[in-house]
């Protein structure tokens, strides 16, 4: 799965944002994340999206322009997350789906 979103969500970025992210997923693959960097997202976003349950992480750490939304991972034997998507946070263009709106979507169609 994580490989499925990042083939489709890094299409969308740039070069920039390619090169903070991949790696980044990288460390989450081999080491896992900090629990200080997962924030909950909100249950209901000013934007109308809906992320119960998800937490989210800045890239890079600790404020960074781009992000990535995860959920429990419900097939994993032990506690896990699973990569639901990754992109911008909040970008300039209105046309631009922010991260969150991507995780929306695919957590609710």
């Amino acid at each position: 799965m994580v490989d499925e979103v990042l083939a489709e969500d890094l299409v969308r970025c740039t070069p920039a944002a390619r090169s903070a992210i991949e790696p980044m997923v990288a460390t989450l693959r081999d080491e896992g994340a900090p629990r200080e960097w997962l924030l909950r997202c909100e249950e209901e976003g000013q934007d109308g999206t809906c992320l119960k349950g998800c937490v989210k992480l800045y890239i890079p750490q600790p404020t960074g322009q781009w992000g990535a939304v995860l959920a429990g991972d419900e097939e994993a034997m032990k506690p896990a997350l699973a990569l639901v998507a990754v992109g911008e946070r909040h970008p300039e263009r209105p046309w631009k789906p922010s991260v969150y709106e991507i995780a929306h979507r695919r957590l609710n169609s």
